[in-house]
């Protein structure tokens, strides 16, 4: 963005509750530096210009993100898209696909830049209080903050520019090197402690979504978190690597007291006290957790950006609903497999070599045969695959299979068939689903799907920072601090938080089910992972959960499995029933997958290796 020209948002819209338009920038009349400043009106315009750059996660088609189709949570069937390159491991440094360069990369450097701009100038409106500049500009360091994170979670270590509203596209940055990770680390939570310092502890209804403290220790959380995982925490492959300036870029000996780091910024998130787990003691686990979900706002929200539905319920929703709907997103059957049942037993522990599953014979579950079932959710009784049967809540919550019902506002259809030659995969399009599922989580059932076209679909709150994610990165870091004996902690410190989520999923607690975690702090770690995986499923955390814990080689690679879409009907004697490599895994691109060490970070493209002299590319590329 020129220094002397800024695009701005209408102060109306940065009501993100109150304006669907909030973080999208409207052009506006050309200001100077000379006179952006002396209004109120126009500084806060900047302020909100300089939220604009967060990017828009909630599209799982890969248009906008890789994170969800590049995850072992979906597969999708459209073609012609850079997330292909990431599945079959053909991303290369001159790839450079411009629409991710662009929403990953250069935006946030934009960001970073704005934000410093700000918080450089905005002392120098006299409509201001001194208290209001100190507000705002913690806004901006808190984003400036997160802009940073977000390229640190895709390529490591990064420059640090400092306060100086520096262009990362100019000159003036041609010598620099990346800073080391354990500096970007330090560089950014001080900055998030700087943040929360001033932040207002809760924003009034008129800006809920704007910067608090929660979000800013929030961040620090999940930051600290990453950077305790085996990932960035002694990691034997980038031993040797070093920068420009000769120090090493990562860190070369495991060091535990990086969990009590990560526990402790938790905790920081949960003293303050004003954060829920949406009606964990309620006892009506399918209303709470929708609600987190399709309610405008709510207290289990830490940080969320506002945006049009558009994006996720297009390429969600089945395509013979009618209306716009693209259908292509599909649920795979691992994260199928993941759900508890309603007893509480992972019903799948594993898989054999040649892809079937080993299961446990305790939960109940079984994959032989059909049997009558009322959907929680879409009401309609049906002769029901038993695979579905005595799931807990969050799985029909989250997963939609062929032959449900359909309940969208007024558009109730009986039966939507997702096998080849149904109302939802007629064959002509890649508008359909390869695995046989489609999410189902933030769907709505009182959106008049058959209506949607391109504009009126209606709003959604898409959670950055939730609630639900503190506790289990608090579980998580806890139980590896037990592990090492650091931090006077407990299992139990760690089990009472898991177990508020698991108790609002209305399933028992995690020790009651499985007693080893109280004394096994490794399983109690494995068991609080699948937890983030069902819990945060399709919120953009798996992508990183798998890679920064370096799991992507078994757990990114190899075959894809759903049901059987190539069968001709999904009558109960259908051989649409069985686990079944998926036909193709994006454009008709080969659906096993390929993960190798080198793509835990992305390389630096070419362009920016050539840009910048000194440059040091990550490992393998």
């Amino acid at each position: 963005m020129n220094k002397y020209i800024i695009i701005l948002v209408s102060v109306l819209s940065l009501g993100l509750v109150s304006c669907d338009a909030w973080l999208n920038r409207q052009p506006d009349e050309p200001k100077t530096s000379e006179n952006i400043f002396e209004k109120r009106t126009t500084t806060f315009q900047y302020l909100a210009n300089v939220y604009t750059w967060i990017n828009n996660e909630t599209d799982p088609s890969g248009q906008n993100n890789i994170f969800t189709p590049s995850s072992d949570e979906c597969s999708v069937s459209f073609g012609n898209r850079w997330f292909r390159l990431f599945n079959n491991g053909t991303w290369q440094v001159s790839s450079n696909p411009s629409n991710f360069l662009t929403k990953c990369y250069s935006l946030n450097w934009k960001g970073i830049r704005e934000a410093s701009y700000f918080m450089e100038n905005v002392h120098r409106c006299p409509e201001l209080t001194e208290q209001e500049v100190k507000e705002w500009i913690a806004e901006a360091r808190f984003l400036r903050a997160y802009y940073y994170f977000c390229l640190m979670r895709m390529w490591g270590p990064v420059p640090i520019l400092g306060e100086s509203p520096v262009d990362y596209s100019g000159e003036e940055v041609r010598d620099l090197d990346r800073n080391t990770w354990d500096e970007c680390v330090d560089w950014v939570c001080e900055q998030c402690d700087l943040a929360a310092a001033d932040l207002l502890t809760e924003q009034s209804s008129t800006w809920l979504g704007r910067a608090t403290k929660g979000a800013a220790l929030a961040l620090k959380s999940r930051v600290l978190l990453y950077s305790a995982r085996p990932l960035f925490n002694g990691n034997p492959t980038y031993q040797g690597m070093k920068n420009y300036y000769g120090n090493d870029l990562f860190p070369q000996q495991y060091d535990a007291q990086k969990w009590l780091e990560a526990a402790q910024a938790a905790e920081d998130v949960m003293d303050l006290g004003i954060y829920q787990i949406i009606g964990e003691n309620a006892g009506l686990p399918y209303e709470s957790w929708r609600k987190v979900f399709l309610e405008r706002w709510n207290s289990e929200l830490i940080f969320a950006r506002q945006n049009t539905s558009y994006n996720w319920r297009v390429a969600t929703t089945p395509e013979g609903v009618g209306g716009r709907a693209y259908g292509g997103v599909g649920v795979t059957q691992k994260l199928v497999d993941a759900f508890a049942m309603e007893n509480g037993v992972y019903p799948i522990t594993g898989y054999e070599s040649d892809g079937s599953p080993v299961i446990d014979p305790t939960s109940g579950y079984s994959e032989v045969g059909f049997a009558a079932f009322k959907h929680p959710i879409l009401g309609a009784t049906r002769q029901t695959y038993k695979m579905y049967i005595g799931r807990e809540p969050r799985f029909y919550m989250s997963v939609f299979w062929s032959g449900l019902n359909w309940i969208g506002g007024e558009n109730v259809i009986n039966d939507i068939q997702l096998y080849k030659g149904g109302n939802s995969y007629t064959g002509s399009s890649d508008n359909y689903t390869t695995t046989g599922y489609l999410p189902f989580k933030f769907t709505s059932t009182t959106y008049n799907t058959k209506a949607a076209g391109t504009t009126n679909w209606e709003p959604i709150t898409w959670p950055l920072f939730r609630y639900a994610e503190t506790l289990l990165n608090y579980a998580e870091a806890v139980a590896h601090c037990v592990e090492a004996g650091i931090g006077g902690y407990t299992a139990q410190d760690a089990l009472a938080a898991v177990n508020r989520i698991r108790t609002r999923a209305g399933v028992p607690a995690l020790e009651s089910v499985y007693p080893a975690v109280a004394t096994d702090m490794e399983l109690l770690a494995k068991m609080i992972l699948r937890e983030r995986q069902i819990e945060l499923n399709f919120e953009n955390h798996r992508f990183f959960d798998t890679r920064t814990n370096l799991l992507s080689e078994i757990e990114d690679a190899g075959n894809v499995y759903g049901m059987n879409v190539e069968a001709t009907n999904d009558s109960s004697t259908s051989d649409f029933w069985q686990r079944t490599v998926i036909p193709h895994d994006g454009g008709n691109r080969p659906s096993t997958r390929v993960f190798t060490k080198r793509q835990y970070l992305l390389p630096f493209y070419q362009s920016e290796v050539d840009r910048l002299n000194n440059l040091t590319q990550n490992w393998g590329w």
